[in-house]
């Protein structure tokens, strides 16, 4: 035994590859607690933010389905206010031909239609509908459509003559633009 001790006192003091074991592995043990302690932190708060990205998308694809859904209401309701308008105006020609059918009075009929158009033509003008006055004035592309063109000497070229059909525009867009017959 004695020759241990004398290696042992020979040795000198333990180096760092030699210091005991336990008293690095406290220091150890609590860097390596700390750093999964704070994995663990990572890990739930990239958790917690993925779950509140999977709701906003859910959020935004319920908005799209929601808006779209809606789109479709409106567009298939739209008119709604528009055709209770146009339906007296329809109550009133139903009456005119009942009545003169019955009666056989055409003046009646004709006087009957007469109001139940301007009825019509009132409605549309107050929807912002604007017949366009074609009659003797020049020929606007924007506004005309050209279907014949006519020699003619009591008018000035690309005058309008004849209105074949009437044209329409609404708050400042063509409808449908004027069928006519123009000079040349």
């Amino acid at each position: 035994m004695a020759r241990n001790m004398d290696n042992e006192i020979f040795r000198g003091p333990p180096t760092e590859d030699e210091a005991p074991e336990q008293e690095n592995q406290p220091a150890e043990i609590s860097l390596e607690a700390s750093l999964q302690e704070q994995l663990q932190k990572q890990e739930d708060e990239t958790q917690k933010n993925y779950d509140l990205y999977l709701r906003a998308l859910a959020e935004v694809e319920n908005i799209k389905k929601r808006s779209q859904r809606e789109r479709e209401e409106y567009l298939k309701y739209c008119n709604v206010t528009l055709i209770k308008k146009l339906l007296p105006v329809i109550d009133d020609l139903y009456r005119a031909l009942d009545v003169a059918g019955k009666s056989k009075d055409y003046d009646g009929l004709s006087k009957g239609i007469e109001m139940t158009a301007r009825k019509l033509d009132d409605l549309l003008k107050g929807e912002g509908v604007i017949a366009i006055e074609s009659l003797g004035k020049p020929f606007d592309p924007q506004y005309h459509q050209a279907l014949t063109v006519e020699v003619s000497d009591q008018h000035p070229e690309n005058t309008v003559i004849e209105q074949m059909q009437t044209g329409y525009i609404l708050h400042d867009r063509v409808l449908r633009p004027s069928l006519v017959k123009v000079s040349k």
